[in-house]
């Protein structure tokens, strides 16, 4: 068989067939005819029908209740913030839901996860472009040569083409890769909501502090003024020889005790009010203008679910999920590079030639060329490749894994600490009543002179104290009460948008 060079380096036969070796790379490639490529690529599926990539899935178990909550048939409230009966807190988690830059920062992350999602699904189809080109070429001969070309030769050129390639996907490479890039969309769609839901429970937190902190600012001044009362009294009485010195001196150091706790309770209250105006996209220095309302708010009775719901609830969990479900299709990307990537081809066009001014007409041209590329050695690279993806998975089953955990502890956690404040909370109020009764009583025997001014001070200070404890466990009671609500996942649906068609729904993962 005879074999010439052709103009692009290859060794083509007179048979109109070409080979084509690159002795630098590890795949071989070689342009065959269609009809042994059809034969091949049947026989390489056949032989691969039986192979599968393994999915890993999570292998742990859901309790059916939670321990530290009775058993019950009612789901947790999506809005969550309307039970609390307070229009001031449902006013501000509203505004942030829609205010918020950290959600709008997460809602760009998404729009660009879903512009990468189009960009891996764009491989699976053809891509066409658009070429042309011209040249002018004209070459001047020796002394020698004019005696037999008198004229120097001068070629001018253009040509205009469409051309396709199209990568064919036989054993789902490009679909495993963007079924990767759609489960990666959606972990970052419930990584934007999870956003949303650590906003709106900051939110309810910062209220509840700066509602706490005002009340206890309230009680612990109305002592203070009592105890600067006290100790005006006292000094009136040191005046006319009624009470000694170290009586004043004891109610001068209650009296400044009260008043050193309302510095730090002011300072609560500002931070509070700043950290609120930033979560509904406003700036600190507009804060004075956030005024708690007067409606105390009244706990919500705590309707956990059933644990197995955290899995369709909690963002965590839902990003998690997604993020395996792409290390199972990258899993599967990775064992199709073990197999062969059919690549098709096409060019048509038109072009002209100009020589020494003589026009040649313009031309039609075709070409249409098929490569078939498989990796023989790469010196581990392939295998390397698969470790790389196999141990992701393996993380991403036991990253799934261990958020279920979590979530489920963080639950029954937030369920044991929000009874037992209820009862901290109940019996701190009903010594508050006791403590502000008592103090009542040592007040009217201490102006009737019945008693001295020790057991009227130690009135006192046990009802700052008993006071100020109880105040702190109301605070904390709802404090908890949002803890919950974060822990069980809920809030972000009541502010889903309208459904999107170009947004990612849960991938398919494709099968080999």
């Amino acid at each position: 068989m005879k074999f010439r060079q052709n103009a692009h380096g290859s060794l083509t036969t007179r048979g109109n067939r070409s080979l084509t070796l690159n002795p630098m790379s590890s795949p071989v490639t070689a342009s065959i005819p269609f009809r042994h490529l059809r034969v091949l690529a049947v026989s390489l599926a056949v032989a691969l029908a039986g192979c599968a990539t393994p999915v890993l899935k999570p292998a742990l178990d859901m309790p059916e209740r939670f321990t530290a909550a009775t058993v019950s048939a009612y789901e947790p409230e999506v809005a969550w913030w309307e039970g609390f009966k307070d229009p001031v807190l449902a006013d501000l988690i509203r505004r942030a839901a829609h205010q918020n830059r950290d959600f709008k920062i997460a809602a760009e992350r998404l729009r660009a996860a879903r512009a990468g999602e189009t960009i891996s699904r764009s491989w699976m189809f053809p891509s066409v472009g658009v070429g042309g080109g011209a040249f002018d070429h004209k070459t001047n001969y020796d002394s020698i040569l004019k005696n037999f070309v008198p004229e120097a030769a001068n070629t001018r050129a253009a040509q205009i083409g469409v051309g396709v390639t199209w990568e064919v996907d036989l054993f789902g490479r490009l679909r495993a890769g963007a079924a990767a890039a759609a489960a990666d969309t959606v972990a970052v769609e419930n990584g934007a909501r999870g956003v949303r839901l650590l906003v709106l429970s900051d939110v309810a937190t910062n209220y509840f502090a700066l509602k706490g902190a005002l009340r206890q600012l309230k009680t612990v001044r109305a002592i203070s003024a009592a105890q600067d009362e006290t100790l005006r009294l006292v000094t009136a009485r040191q005046r006319v020889g009624l009470a000694t010195p170290f009586d004043v001196e004891r109610a001068q150091t209650e009296a400044s005790r009260a008043r050193a706790a309302i510095p730090p309770l002011e300072t609560l209250a500002a931070v509070s009010r700043h950290r609120i105006a930033v979560l509904i996209g406003d700036q600190a220095f507009n804060a004075a203008s956030i005024t708690p309302s007067a409606v105390e708010p009244t706990v919500p009775q705590a309707h956990p679910g059933q644990p197995a719901a955290l899995l369709q609830r909690r963002p965590d969990l839902l990003a998690a999920n997604a993020q395996l479900d792409a290390a199972n299709a990258r899993r599967q990307q990775a064992m199709a590079e073990w197999f062969p990537k059919l690549i098709l081809g096409a060019v048509f066009g038109r072009e002209s030639i100009d020589l020494n001014g003589i026009a040649l007409g313009p031309a039609r041209f075709t070409n249409v060329a098929a490569l078939l590329a498989m990796p023989i050695l790469n010196a581990g690279r392939t295998q390397a490749i698969n470790d790389i993806a196999e141990s992701a998975q393996r993380e991403a089953v036991l990253r799934y894994e261990d958020a279920i955990a979590r979530a489920v502890e963080d639950v029954e956690n937030t369920l044991v600490a929000l009874a037992e404040e209820g009862q901290r909370a109940q019996a701190l109020n009903s010594a508050a009543a006791s403590a502000d009764a008592a103090l009542g009583h040592a007040q009217s025997l201490y102006d009737r002179g019945q008693i001295d001014l020790l057991p009227l001070l130690d009135a006192q200070r046990v009802q700052l104290a008993v006071r100020v404890g109880a105040n702190d466990a109301n605070t904390q009671l709802l404090l908890d009460s949002v803890q919950l609500y974060k822990a069980l996942g809920g809030g972000w649906q009541a502010f889903e948008p309208v459904s999107d068609p170009t947004a990612s729904a849960n991938p398919n993962l494709p099968t080999s």
